[in-house]
């Protein structure tokens, strides 16, 4: 049919991606990591302590100002995160049925 017009297909929007500086890692659990992260690609001033795992990538858990007083909240939430998720992966490996 001469009337019809197809447009092409829109081309794809790149997805953003951020970039972390690792400033501290806590522990590792199984597959999963806890640290202390800063963004090198936003605006200065806020460190993040983060998850990290293949399955669920970077995941924030707090996010404090970078300076004396952040960085002692997040040595103290940091090693809290990681006991929490080491109490997970115990009740988890207890109890298979409720994965």
């Amino acid at each position: 049919m001469p009337n019809v017009v197809t447009f092409p297909e829109p081309a794809p929007v790149p997805t953003p991606v951020s970039r972390y500086e690792e400033i501290t890692v806590y522990g590792t659990v199984g597959p999963i990591t806890v640290a202390l992260a800063r963004r090198t690609d936003a605006q200065e001033g806020l460190i993040h302590v983060v998850l990290i795992g293949s399955a669920i990538g970077l995941e924030m858990v707090a996010t404090l100002p970078d300076d004396d007083k952040g960085r002692a909240v997040a040595d103290f939430t940091g090693p809290a995160v990681l006991r929490a998720t080491e109490l997970a992966e115990t009740e988890f490996a207890a109890r298979p049925e409720v994965c």
